[in-house]
């Protein structure tokens, strides 16, 4: 049993655990987001009903409000009014 968890620890810390985060725009029409990752400043302009992935090792992201945000990967970003919404 213990050899099973030292596995499985050892194979969590050579893959990660680190996963994109979804960002979602429930709204009709598109917005633009700021990203930075790894000290990359891109931006991405996501359309209604789309869905994109990002983040996939951390960033931080400028939403539609102007508020900044941390994601850490994972996250699910839901943009409903101009406003996101953090899962």
């Amino acid at each position: 049993m213990k050899s099973l968890v030292a596995a499985t620890i050892a194979i969590l810390a050579i893959t990660g655990t680190a996963h994109a985060a979804n960002i979602v725009n429930l709204d009709q029409q598109a917005h633009s987001l700021q990203i930075t990752e790894n000290g990359v400043q891109s931006d991405i302009g996501i359309q209604p009903g789309e869905t994109v992935s990002a983040c996939n090792s951390g960033c931080f992201i400028t939403l539609p409000s102007g508020d900044r945000e941390t994601l850490t990967g994972g996250e699910t970003v839901e943009i409903v009014g101009g406003k996101a919404v953090i899962k």
